[in-house]
């Protein structure tokens, strides 16, 4: 299922489609994959040539991201970085600003320029970037400083106060295999991520019978958050008739 080429881009074209040294009449895609051929003839990964990386599926080029994030006045330079969390590969973003930003509004304008995948778990605000004794950007240090990551997170526990959050608590904690979760806890940055976001809007119209936008989940990214957008009149969501607490009858 490979394409022949790049619509209307010849040069792009020729540059990744080679013809094939096993078959002239037939082309390779250049992948930007890196591998050697074994003594049995197994072809062993060894890597990227460019700067992509490949998260729950998506081939991602990381420098698209950062052209977005310094799109934002405040933002003077921009680092993402695939980071390990739970086993599972995420982006992580750094950002050299000395504002005060805050990440539902960035996130929120990535998404109207990128697809949900491409849009980072983790954002961590410097004055200014790490770098080494020769002077270059120090990645090693900037991937350990994603730890302080948890300190956007809220941790003081604050449980459901109605039906809906109770609900949308269960959801999640389902979803993202942490418990407990608190209302005012960040989706994204208690382990959440675009496939997994996915699920939790299709759960959500399944079992509450809402349909959710995934640009939503940039704006109000909380159980308190989502709980009072569901409850707006756009989504016509009312609240079942058994979770209404009976309503106390006197003699007359």
């Amino acid at each position: 299922a490979l394409a022949s080429g790049y619509h209307n881009q010849p040069e792009m074209t020729q540059e990744k489609f080679k013809p094939s040294f096993l078959d002239e009449t037939k082309t390779l895609f250049r992948t930007g994959d890196l591998g050697k051929q074994t003594a049995p003839g197994i072809i062993e990964f060894m890597g990227r040539k460019d700067n992509q990386v490949k998260v729950n599926g998506y081939r991602i080029d990381p420098g698209e991201i950062e052209y977005q994030l310094t799109r934002y006045a405040p933002i003077e330079r921009a680092i993402v970085l695939p980071v390990q969390v739970n086993n599972q590969t995420q982006l992580s973003a750094y950002c050299q600003t000395d504002k005060t930003l805050e990440i539902a509004e960035i996130r929120e304008l990535l998404a109207k320029f990128l697809p949900v995948y491409m849009i980072p778990s983790y954002f961590i605000f410097l004055k200014q970037f790490p770098l080494t004794r020769h002077g270059n950007l120090d990645l090693h240090s900037l991937r350990e400083l994603r730890e302080t990551g948890k300190s956007l997170v809220n941790s003081n526990y604050v449980a459901p106060r109605n039906y809906l959050e109770s609900n949308l608590v269960s959801i999640w904690e389902k979803i993202l295999s942490k418990h407990p979760i608190g209302i005012f806890d960040n989706f994204f940055e208690i382990g959440g991520h675009s496939l997994l976001l996915s699920r939790v809007v299709t759960r959500v119209h399944k079992e509450l019978n809402v349909s959710v936008k995934l640009a939503d989940f940039f704006k109000v990214p909380t159980i308190a958050g989502l709980a009072t957008l569901i409850s707006q009149t756009q989504y016509n969501y009312q609240e079942p008739i058994s979770a209404i607490p009976p309503q106390k009858s006197y003699p007359m």
